[in-house]
């Protein structure tokens, strides 16, 4: 069997370490050539993960010169950014048609609010793209440290999907909710940077459980809304959102904890305008539902010199 991961960032790298446990022949596919032959030469990706020893069975080759191996790959994962994944497969012509792809990649297409599997889908006519998602820092995937990782895809794709990724230190659960286990990704970006706004306001752990509670409770209104409530206790759901919420590492909280200290912020920053896209995306979707914390997140991101009186105002809506 032969695997491609497109993307050699830090989570392509990390998929790729985990795939070579159970496969021969992994390809991780980068866009730099003099990385490429850096990584072949010495088993590491020092610009993502110095020090970690990765499994001689990955070969790294370069995005344009890949259509071989693309032709010849069983599966094909997808783990580059959201902006870039249209322009990417293009890149390929008409190689990944047909192919079993499955995405990595947690964000929405904007203005289209299309997930990331509908824009493989699209690009590539491919009727089986499938997609992970889970709890998982990166860093820790390729080091081994236990994570759980939720499959999307039919019941028929779901035992060989398993056979590529399970191992004595990853956990899976399966939903075949392809739309609803991207859609958590997305969602549980906005609630992280929600409580990283509050997290600079918290009084105490009483509070801090509190407003986690409630961030809860609008995820699982929102999921119901739309019809996958029942993904909330799936790897994808619950268990993402408190990593993601309450880990200093997360990116979406960080930038949480910057509005609510008044930090200076880069309108421009990948993340501050991926978390507007998200927010955007979800009040579409959901216009008729009462949302006080969505609502909080995305005045604060248009507005975040006035913290103190969204803030107020978002207190006020909870009595």
């Amino acid at each position: 069997m032969k695997i491609s991961v497109i993307g050699a960032g830090s989570f392509g790298t990390a998929i790729a370490q985990i795939l070579a446990e159970n496969v021969d022949n992994v390809y991780l596919l980068a866009r730099n050539k003099k990385r490429a032959e850096y990584i072949n030469r010495t088993h590491e990706n020092k610009w993502y993960h110095p020090g970690i020893k990765l499994d001689e069975k990955i070969k790294v080759a370069i995005i344009q010169e890949s259509d071989e191996i693309i032709e010849d790959s069983d599966y094909i994962f997808f783990a580059v950014p959201s902006g870039s994944l249209r322009s990417i497969i293009k890149s390929f012509d008409s190689h990944l048609k047909d192919k079993k792809i499955i995405s990595c990649i947690k964000g929405i297409e904007y203005p289209s609010l299309k997930p990331m599997t509908t824009v493989i889908q699209e690009e590539t006519d491919s009727k089986t793209v499938f997609c992970i998602s889970g709890p998982n820092f990166a860093d820790e995937l390729i080091r081994g440290v236990t994570s759980g990782i939720t499959i999307g895809a039919p019941i028929k794709y779901q035992k060989n999907i398993r056979g590529l990724l399970e191992s004595q230190n990853i956990i899976l659960d399966y939903s075949e909710n392809i739309k609803g286990v991207e859609f958590c990704g997305i969602l549980k970006n906005v609630y992280a940077v929600g409580m990283g706004i509050l997290d600079g306001r918290i009084t105490g752990e009483n509070h801090r459980y509190t407003l986690l509670t409630l961030c809860f409770k609008e995820m699982k209104q929102i999921l119901d809304e739309m019809g996958y409530v029942k993904l909330l206790d799936k790897f994808c759901g619950f268990g993402d959102f408190l990593l993601t919420a309450l880990t200093d590492k997360s990116r979406n909280r960080t930038l949480g904890l910057m509005l609510g200290k008044k930090m200076q912020l880069s309108e421009k920053s990948t993340i501050t305008i991926e978390s507007l896209r998200s927010i955007k995306a979800i009040r579409t979707l959901t216009n008729n539902l009462n949302l006080p914390i969505l609502e909080l997140v995305h005045k604060t991101l248009e507005t975040p010199d006035n913290i103190s009186v969204h803030i107020k105002n978002f207190q006020e809506n909870l009595k």
